[in-house]
């Protein structure tokens, strides 16, 4: 960990965190102030401390060439031990397998799909299995009114050094109901609902920042071949700032195909922090929050992936060629 001390004025700029609501009504959100990690913060101020996260191991690191902009990172449902992430825009359309400590396992090329900007990745169920799901969500300044959910059959990894031509992905082209947003967290519920988090501040009517809004494309949208419409269903608290280490950059629900025998938690990391939640198993929306940790300690230079590890850790990712593989328990 680096310069603590010239990190604390600026996190303690921070200190409002919006709770979570059960609705995203009209005319602002609940707040209630949080207390940021201890070793950053004031001691002194009211609510929940931040904790740091337990057992971090930097297991590996990825070995692919050309995995450099790590934007996403999920667990295969199909392949025991194989995970799957991405570059973001401006990439190529491929899918990149790799082992828990990094080590290359192969390419998928997907034919049919475009990288203007894919931020996210998901697994989750569909009508032949197991699906990828890949967000073509990515929108810095807001300016696309129409979005893509690529989703295709989970291939086999093609093993290390290939370089295939997987399925052709099902395209679901979609808009939100209230102007564009930036995203890059996504995640594929028991139902193959695909739900969405903000990345950025938005303002609500009355000028005040508001906590990152939840959308959510139902299963039957898949079919309609017109551009849907995302419905707008909750709100997620983070600090409502412009601060980059609040920023969501992806999240990762440990259950997408409701096992009764699998606790079902969803993850949202930022660049800073990240946030476990309890989910409902079968339609995935995120319930009570449980965690809520600094990521201080993984000194990454641009964290953006995280999934989870059959062991309950977190697996986290970020953004450069040769990045480290970090594994970790939060809380």
């Amino acid at each position: 960990m680096h310069g603590h001390t010239s990190r604390a004025a600026s996190l303690i700029a921070l200190a409002t965190l919006f709770a979570m609501t059960a609705s995203c009504a009209p005319g602002g959100d609940d707040r209630v102030p949080l207390l940021l990690d201890a070793k950053f913060a004031d001691s002194t101020s009211p609510g929940v401390v931040y904790t740091a996260l337990r057992d971090v191991d930097t297991i590996g690191a990825f070995t692919h060439r050309d995995v450099k902009e790590s934007s996403a990172a999920v667990r295969s449902w199909s392949a025991s031990g194989v995970f799957w992430t991405l570059n973001d825009s401006g990439n190529d359309a491929r899918l990149f397998a790799f082992d828990s400590t990094g080590q290359d396992l192969g390419a998928i090329v997907v034919p049919n799909a475009i990288n203007r900007d894919w931020e996210a990745l998901a697994a989750g169920p569909c009508a032949t299995g197991q699906c990828l799901y890949i967000g073509e969500v990515g929108d810095n300044q807001a300016r696309h009114d129409v979005l893509t959910i690529y989703r295709l059959p989970e291939p086999p990894p093609p093993g290390p050094g290939s370089l295939v031509s997987g399925d052709s992905a099902t395209a679901l082209r979609f808009r939100y109901p209230d102007g564009a947003r930036d995203v890059e967290a996504i995640w594929v519920d028991a139902d193959s609902a695909v739900w969405l988090a903000t990345k950025r501040p938005l303002r609500d009517a009355a000028g005040q920042t508001r906590s990152s809004q939840v959308y959510r494309l139902q299963p039957e949208l898949w079919s309609t071949g017109d551009v849907s419409v995302a419905t707008l269903v909750d709100s997620l608290p983070n600090f409502a700032s412009r601060d980059l280490r609040t920023q969501i950059t992806d999240a990762a629900l440990s259950n997408p195909f409701g096992d009764p025998a699998v606790p079902s938690r969803l993850a949202v990391r930022t660049y800073g922090m990240v946030y476990v939640f309890e989910t409902d198993r079968r339609s995935g929306r995120p319930g009570k929050l449980v965690g809520h940790c600094s990521l201080e300690s993984l000194d990454e230079t641009q964290g953006e992936g995280l999934t989870w590890l059959a062991d309950g850790r977190l697996l986290f990712t970020s953004e450069k060629r040769n990045a480290p593989i970090i594994a970790a328990h939060c809380p």
